[in-house]
């Protein structure tokens, strides 16, 4: 190995060294833009605000929908369910959930015309089927502007869907990620968050593989 060689290698050590050094003290706010590219949201008005539920809808997701109701931000709360086979669902769990959602937003003093439910029927994949068929509900109904809630890091993929699928609806969609059991600004240190972060990344990559979505909308 000749002196030039060996002063070439040295350097492109180094350089690695610092590089790594460099992303190692930075970490914390590589870590917290990643989470915010996963769970985009912003300050938006719409006709409706789409609370995304699967077999069940978080309860923060209903709250944070409720405030926009209430704070005049959309006109009434669109929730989507996914449909429960009855063979699916918990022991000793017979009553209709929507029933029952019905009956807790009711609660709330939400008056009929505030809310409306949407079950969906759910096929692979089963983002993009949800997304379609409340979609097509929505248009059908004259919608034309809709916030998305969706739980943390799961946002990024649902928006994606809803907003690709919104298009030929001419449904406009903004983003709204709603958080609970970590929060965005220290998910890393949090089982839930990195979890969540982890899990939701590996399908947004398969969403991404399998052209679900085209490329354009990732832009």
């Amino acid at each position: 190995m000749t002196r030039n060689t060996r002063f070439i290698g040295g350097g492109i050590l180094l350089s690695i060294c610092v590089i790594l050094a460099l992303i190692f003290s930075c970490r914390e706010s590589i870590l917290l833009e990643a989470g915010k590219f996963m769970s985009p949201e912003g300050d938006y008005v719409a006709d409706v605000a789409i609370l995304e539920g699967a077999e069940f809808i978080h309860r923060d997701v209903v709250e944070n929908g409720v405030n926009l109701l209430r704070s005049g931000k959309v006109k009434r709360i669109v929730i989507v369910l996914h449909n429960i086979a009855q063979s699916h669902r918990p022991f000793a769990f017979n009553i209709n959930y929507a029933d029952l959602v019905t009956q807790e937003i009711e609660g709330l003093g939400l008056k009929e015309d505030e809310f409306q439910i949407i079950v969906t029927h759910i096929h692979h994949p089963v983002t993009l089927t949800e997304a379609k068929q409340a979609l097509e509900t929505l248009s059908h109904e004259g919608v034309k502007t809709a916030i998305l809630l969706s739980p943390g890091f799961h946002t990024r993929r649902s928006f994606l869907s809803y907003q690709y699928l919104g298009n030929p609806f001419q449904i406009k969609i903004y983003p709204h990620a709603c958080f609970s059991g970590y929060q965005l600004d220290k998910w890393w240190t949090q089982d839930s968050g990195v979890r969540d972060f982890t899990g939701e990344s590996i399908k947004l990559a398969y969403y991404m593989i399998m052209r679900y979505i085209p490329f354009k909308f990732f832009y």
